[in-house]
């Protein structure tokens, strides 16, 4: 018996549950009424034609991308072989030079961890170069692909 009261209320619970308004819905038409304007005002769309509107923060975003594109003179496209140099490991001889303190620490090392096993790849715990890109590139991506869908489904 008391199996079956329990199966009918775990069938019957998401119906109830249903009919409530939720505390993030309740949080959500609060906030709602106080950011509605600015989040109108971010998105307003700036007519071009009658079938081309863009929203101006879009105009903004790409604005400051040409400036800082211009700015920092073209780092995006002229950097881009010494970026894959980096990625591929061919600057890593530099590391490797006359390190006789870790990180820049001015206390000298005291057995705790020997540089030359720091930098030795074969050793546990290093992280190659390709390693720490898509480490980093997964970690950035991940969230803008959170944060993207989070806006998608608050604008519908």
């Amino acid at each position: 018996m008391k199996k079956y009261l329990l199966s009918i209320v775990a069938i019957l619970i998401p119906f109830i549950t249903i009919a409530q308004e939720t505390t993030s819905e309740k949080v959500d038409a609060v906030f709602k009424d106080y950011t509605g304007w600015f989040v109108d005002a971010i998105f307003y769309e700036i007519p071009f034609s009658e079938y081309y509107q863009i929203p101006w923060v879009l105009i903004v975003l790409i604005g400051g991308a040409l400036y800082f594109t211009i700015y920092f003179k073209f780092i995006n496209v002229t950097g881009f072989r010494t970026a894959i140099k980096v990625v591929r490991g061919q600057y890593e001889d530099i590391e490797k030079h006359g390190a006789d303190t870790l990180y820049g620490d001015s206390t000298p090392n005291e057995g705790e961890n020997l540089i030359e096993t720091i930098r030795d790849e074969s050793a546990d715990g290093e992280v190659s170069h390709f390693q720490a890109l898509t480490a980093a590139l997964s970690a950035t991506e991940g969230l803008g692909n959170i944060a993207g869908v989070a806006v998608a489904l608050s604008i519908g």
